[in-house]
């Protein structure tokens, strides 16, 4: 097995700069500009200096990693290429409204292509679901597995695209006041949708097969939240995959951070790569200076932290969270990064299997926390969309494992040391012989290993945790930890553990909203 070229998960190959970003001279400071700092080069802090960059602001980004994307990031070994976070595109229309709103196009920086079938699922019975955006496509294949459920199939898209748009409304506006979540304007329709009750149970008046109800909740895991413990709203993420499609950026997912990059610099952005920061200075009611660790101080009048949040306070001002300790976190992921050395043409670019019983392996992981002994996996395989991802003849899998993150007794933490390379050999005995990789072991030119642990160590998650906190109803819109510190007036906040929440277009809105307040109060200010 090769380890050549060999580079940590996230530590992303910087790509030759495009032809025009010689001439995307960056601004030097100006007096006549408000500056800003953003801590993290992650898809928020680019969003946010995008954003304020557009609107006048000096914007200097710093990271303490030496290329952009953070969790967007890719590894490379052995003529092998591998995305080590998002794995697909959804809400195309947020990219599209980013560089709209600065005066661009996004296809003059990136090439999306749309994936269908979106996935393959794979069931315990060796049945399998096919879930396409191609309405016809997706009733037969629904009806191959529960006759006659068309009709009740139509009524289910019609209630989840309700939710959707209500949902939209809902999370794209700031919410650092109770009254914007009180509002009847947003609740009232989310109310009366029936967005607030329980998802499995919206299923069940849908579905009579397990299956269906299996494919239509999975999502959720996708925020790090149980399907049997997730409000209806979040139906919305089904929906979205069939009515908007899933898509890829050719050249792989790091491309999303890459022209983000260039974007911002073609706004005059400043970027610090390599540039660690130690804690936030305070003065008074704001932060006076953002303290790199060999003692350098950035001034500014904004900061926006792109750091997970509960590390910002607790790494960077000194301070935990109030009541972080009470705060729900999300699961977590053990992820193998596998180049093999023959190819597997059943695989579609993603595939989902669910296990023996998803229900008992999401009460482990979300409850006892656990890891399950038949955890769901996600496997994806680039390659049927992207050749370009592995040498000829060769597949490119990347293999994402549901595990639980870290409980709040010490106690009962689990060494990942210990228990990574036990459930990569569990899964990789699973994919033989539940997905059909014949010889996988044996075939495999170069892997590697990612655990919770790995989630603490570079990107700072208190507990392993994956995909920020929790989404549950003590845990969204106002009650979500705010976009801007209580007391510190010019200190913001973008990611995925504050407003609206995690995955790619949340983090895009995120960054809206706390440009949109940044902006309101500076007025205010002034």
């Amino acid at each position: 097995m090769s380890q050549s070229a060999v580079r940590h998960p996230g530590s992303a190959i910087r790509q030759p700069p495009p032809a025009d970003r010689a001439a995307a001279v960056p601004r030097r400071p100006s007096r006549r500009h408000t500056s800003a700092v953003v801590v993290g080069a992650g898809i928020g802090g680019l969003a946010s200096a995008v954003r304020l960059a557009r609107h006048g602001f000096d914007v200097t980004v710093v990271e303490r990693h030496e290329t952009p994307g953070g969790r967007v990031g890719v590894w490379c070994s052995a003529g092998f290429t591998f995305d080590t976070g998002a794995s697909l595109v959804m809400m195309t229309d947020q990219w599209q409204r980013l560089f709209q709103d600065v005066g661009r196009r996004l296809e003059d920086y990136l090439s999306l292509v749309r994936i269908d079938p979106c996935y393959r699922i794979h069931f315990p019975d060796g049945t399998s679901h096919e879930r396409s955006s191609n309405l016809d496509h997706l009733a037969a294949a629904c009806d191959a597995i529960e006759p006659g459920c068309g009709p009740r199939l139509q009524d289910y898209l019609v209630r989840a695209g309700r939710m959707y748009d209500e949902g939209l409304r809902f999370i794209s506006r700031n919410m650092h006041r109770l009254s914007a979540m009180a509002n009847l304007a947003t609740v009232g329709p989310l109310g009366g949708s029936g967005a607030l009750g329980d998802l499995r149970r919206l299923l069940e008046r849908h579905f009579r097969d397990e299956r269906l109800r299996d494919s239509f909740s999975f999502q959720t895991l996708y925020l790090g939240l149980s399907p049997f413990d997730a409000l209806a709203v979040y139906s919305l993420l089904g929906y979205t995959e069939i009515a908007g499609g899933i898509h890829y950026p050719m050249g792989g997912m790091y491309q999303l951070p890459l022209a983000l990059e260039r974007l911002a610099r073609e706004l005059g952005v400043r970027f610090r790569y390599g540039t660690a920061v130690e804690r936030l200075d305070q003065y008074g009611r704001e932060v006076s200076a953002v303290r790199l660790t060999d003692g350098e101080r950035l001034e500014a009048d904004v900061v926006v932290a792109n750091a997970d949040l509960p590390y910002t306070y607790q790494r960077l001002l000194g301070e935990p969270y109030p009541g972080i300790e009470r705060k729900r976190f999300s699961c977590s992921a053990v992820l193998l990064y596998l180049g093999v050395g023959r190819t597997y043409p059943h695989l579609r670019h993603h595939n989902f299997v669910v296990g023996r019983d998803l229900r008992a392996a999401c009460a482990d992981l979300f409850t006892h926390q656990r890891m399950p002994e038949d955890p769901p996996i996600y496997v994806v395989a680039p390659t049927r969309t992207d050749p370009t991802r592995a040498p000829p003849g060769c597949e490119n899998l990347v293999v994402l494992v549901l595990a639980p993150s870290q409980p709040r007794d010490r106690a009962r933490w689990i060494d990942w040391s210990i228990e990574g390379p036990e459930v990569e050999q569990r899964v990789l005995l699973r994919l033989e012989a539940e997905l059909g990789l014949t010889d996988l072991r044996s075939r495999l030119l170069t892997r590697h290993l990612v655990t919770p642990q790995t989630f603490t160590e570079r990107y700072g998650n208190l507990r392993g945790e994956a995909f920020g906190l929790s989404h549950n109803f003590r845990q969204i819109g106002w009650f979500r930890p705010h976009n801007r510190h209580a007391r510190l007036r010019n200190l913001y906040f973008v990611g995925q553990s504050t407003h609206p929440g995690c995955g790619l277009p949340m983090v895009l809105i995120s960054a809206q909203l706390a440009a949109e307040r940044i902006l309101a109060e500076r007025a205010v200010a002034r």
